[in-house]
């Protein structure tokens, strides 16, 4: 097993960690040799015989982010020679952080280098790419969207000039840490201690544009001591102090890991708008393992005791200091002071801190301040402010509302909540928090600027978000259509198949004949998705704000054949409603509608089946409240108030029924609850047609179907009711071929005839003023 401590190294009494460790860390492929870290792959390849004869400025070395290419100028017959050098890359590189070299070796050979600077922070198993590359793959431009794009020009060959790059004599500042850095989680067992640090995605996605990932962070560790840091930011550490007990330094591992983020950081609102994290969420994090020493293999009272020098930006010592001299002024006696004393030094410190634009520092201070005098509105004033600039809203309308508590009579308090409110995105709320503030504080012209603020925030926000509408409405309709035509296409092609086969045509005329039927398919969805698009618009011509309220899919989601069925009444979809007593429908439609959670149900005649998205942090049935009456239903999580699902019935069912039933999928994301549902036994039972029992809507409140869109499945229906349907089915079967071979013998007149006296009794019977004229009449 290869040694995982050939990335850190010893300078003096400090272990330091500076690369990233992989497997493979080395390796030969055609006579080309490398080794790699987590950030970089070095690559070397002698060169002897007439290779040996070529100078720097004999070869023609192309990079890519995907390639390399080798030649020598003027001597193609060293192609095959140099071939080994040449190839797609397993992953891609960062070109202008890579360099190459020609170095003459004692022997007389010379040894090809180019290190390559790696695009993602992980292990290559292969230095080139087996199989068909994706810079490679070609496009279909079968619509100006579908074109091929535009190449990039790190996807274009560049001829690399050769040497080295310059080595810096210090590390570049690249990031701050509290831009960086937005959680801490530690831990411990009897061998191990475990820092994670906790990464900002965007914030790290602009530092990784300097550098690489790998070449972003330092750890350094002694003994009983430990610093973490960003390159070129040492003297504002991250995390540095004593640990507990002592450590075995050259065991300490680092990684880049994926981790949940923690609550605080879950909470913490985006600064772009539309965008909504997912509960959750998992963030790119440094983890540290150290390893116990063998005294100290025990669970310890406390990790780490911080550095307070640390804590201020640019004062941090060197890690070999905190053992040979004192790293701040000696700490005052406390032994007299008052709460109010310990206080008022913590709030100096965090004042300080603020001014520094150190937040996340600031906080501590005022926190451990709060904690001593716990009844001062002015600290949590200044922490509320500490956690706006973190974007940490909730907390800072916390700390506002706990000011107005403590003095509701102080105008700030009203500066705060409205920032938070505003923050928050909760413009009524903010607007009203700064009126407070106004009348407490009339003069102030300070408070109607706040006000104009929110509502240009608020009106920006609102058209952002109506122009994300607008553009996911447009994404939707397309996908819609995408999969509307292939179904559509797909079933045309299988019907009309079939049906041509069935009339005797060969099988290359049969398929003719389904592509056809294919095209024909595809337009009409098209024409459909036109009658729907202008059904969507107003007078003016512009989109309606709101969505459309309900989707026709399928039961996974997807969309359904019948998605884009319109007609001027509004209506997705009319026609003939199908009878299925033989076997249940193979593609029932789901409508998909938002009361107020998104739910799709579908039906049967007697049945309901609902299939409804919850909320993420449920893991259990337990975890759900399902409550049924005949005419209501509500489906909720426990502890919370609001509904996930609730309405009223557009008709009765049966809460008892013996087809009740519901289960939770945990699995899914998000975790989906099934629901069946009898329908009210005496509307099914006193019902003399099927078709009648189909619901038009689930909920009083919803937009009604077109008739036609549910086939009637008769096979859930109770079994007498089944057979009778059946019997009937089969008498009028019977009646009709009778009729037919009887009109087969008779003559149009006679046809006509008896077609005119049949209408004449159905009018009779329902006392309807009409008659057909017939040979009886004219007698």
């Amino acid at each position: 097993m290869e040694d995982k401590n050939n990335c850190g190294f010893w300078e003096g009494r400090v272990f330091k960690l500076r690369d990233f460790f992989c497997l493979p860390s080395k390796g030969s492929s055609k006579n080309v040799d490398y080794h790699q870290n987590m950030g970089k792959i070095t690559l070397t390849h002698a060169f002897r015989g007439q290779l040996a004869e070529l100078r720097e400025q004999d070869l023609n070395v192309e990079l890519s982010s995907s390639e390399l290419k080798v030649k020598a100028s003027s001597r193609a017959e060293l192609d095959n020679d140099l071939a080994p050098l040449c190839g797609h890359f397993h992953a891609d590189v960062r070109r202008e952080l890579s360099w190459w070299a020609l170095d003459a070796q004692a022997d007389g050979s010379k040894l090809f280098t180019i290190e390559l600077a790696k695009r993602e922070h992980k292990a290559w198993n292969a230095i080139w790419k087996q199989g068909l590359s994706h810079h490679r793959k070609n496009h279909f431009g079968w619509t100006p969207a579908t074109k091929t794009p535009v190449r990039k020009a790190e996807d274009m060959l560049v001829k690399m000039k050769s040497g080295r790059l310059p080595l810096a004599e210090k590390d570049t500042f690249v990031i701050r840490r509290e831009d960086l850095c937005v959680a801490l989680e530690d831990g411990q067992d009897d061998a191990t201690v475990i820092y994670r640090i906790h990464l900002d995605k965007d914030a790290l996605h602009k530092a990784c544009e300097s550098v690489c990932l790998s070449n972003l962070f330092g750890v350094d560790v002694m003994q009983q001591h430990l610093k973490v840091f960003i390159r070129g930011d040492e003297q504002s550490p991250i995390l540095m102090g004593q640990l507990c007990r002592p450590v075995v330094p050259d065991r300490t591992r680092w990684e880049i890991v994926k981790a949940q983020a923690p609550a605080e950081v879950d909470g913490e609102e985006d600064a772009q708008p539309p965008a909504k994290q997912k509960l959750g969420q998992y963030n790119s994090c440094l983890q540290i393992s150290l390893v116990k020493a063998k005294s100290s293999s025990r669970h310890w009272p406390f990790i780490l005791e911080e550095n307070e020098t640390a804590l201020q930006r640019e004062a941090a010592p060197k890690i070999e200091d905190l053992q040979t001299r004192a790293i701040r002024e000696p700490s005052p006696d406390r032994s007299g002071w008052s709460p109010h004393d310990i206080a008022k030094e913590a709030k100096t410190k965090g004042d300080s801190c603020f001014k520094n634009s150190a937040w996340r520092d600031a906080v501590v201070y005022y926190t451990r301040a709060i904690s001593n005098v716990p009844n001062d509105e002015k600290l949590y004033s200044n922490r509320s402010a500490c956690y706006m600039k973190l974007k940490k809203f909730d907390k800072a309308l916390a700390d506002a509302k706990k000011c107005e508590v403590l003095n509701s009579s102080w105008p700030k308090t009203y500066f705060r909540q409205g920032q938070a409110f505003r923050g928050l995105r909760q413009w009524e709320e903010a607007i009203n928090a700064f009126k407070d503030g106004r009348f407490r504080e009339p003069m102030n012209k300070e408070w109607d600027r706040e006000i104009e603020k929110t509502e240009d925030e608020r009106g920006k926000f609102d058209a952002h978000l109506r122009e994300q509408r607008r553009l996911r409405r447009e994404a939707d309709m397309v996908t819609e259509l995408n999969e509307a035509t292939l179904v559509a296409e797909r079933e045309a092609m299988v019907a009309v198949a079939e049906q041509a086969l069935k009339a005797g045509k060969s099988r290359k005329e049969a398929g003719e004949l389904a592509l056809k039927g294919a095209e024909l398919a595809k337009q009409r969805v098209h024409e459909m998705a036109n009658q729907k698009r202008k059904a969507m618009m107003v007078e003016n011509d512009e989109q309606l704000e709101e969505a459309a309220p309900y989707r026709i899919v399928q039961e996974d989601g997807g969309m359904h054949s019948k998605g884009f069925a319109h007609t001027d009444k509004g209506l997705y979809f009319m026609g003939m409603t199908l009878m299925n007593s033989k076997s249940a429908p193979r593609d029932q439609p789901w409508i998909e509608i938002r009361h107020p959670g998104k739910l799709r149900w579908s039906q049967g005649c007697a049945i309901l089946k609902m299939k409804v998205a919850l909320p993420e942090s449920v893991r259990s049935a337990a975890d759900v409240e399902v409550s049924v009456t005949p005419t209501t239903l509500r489906i909720g999580t426990v502890g919370d108030s609001d509904a996930v699902v609730e309405g009223e019935f557009s008709r009765k069912v049966e809460p008892q029924g013996e087809n009740f039933c519901w289960y939770l999928i945990p699995d899914e994301e998000p975790p989906m609850l099934e629901l069946a549902l009898d329908k009210d036994n005496a509307e099914v039972y006193q019902t003399y047609t099927y078709g009648s029992l189909l619901w038009t809507r689930l909920f009083n409140d919803d937009l009604e179907l077109g008739e036609g869109l549910f086939e009637a499945d008769l096979t859930d229906l109770p079994e007498e009711l089944l057979n009778k349907f059946i019997t009937d089915q089969a008498r009028a079967d019977e009646e009709s071929r009778k009729e037919r071979e009887k009109r087969a013998m008779m003559t149009e007149e006679e046809i006509a005839e008896e077609t005119g006296r049949m209408w004449n009794e159905e009018f009779a019977r329902h006392g309807m003023p009409y008659r057909v004229d017939t040979n009886e009449d004219r007698r």
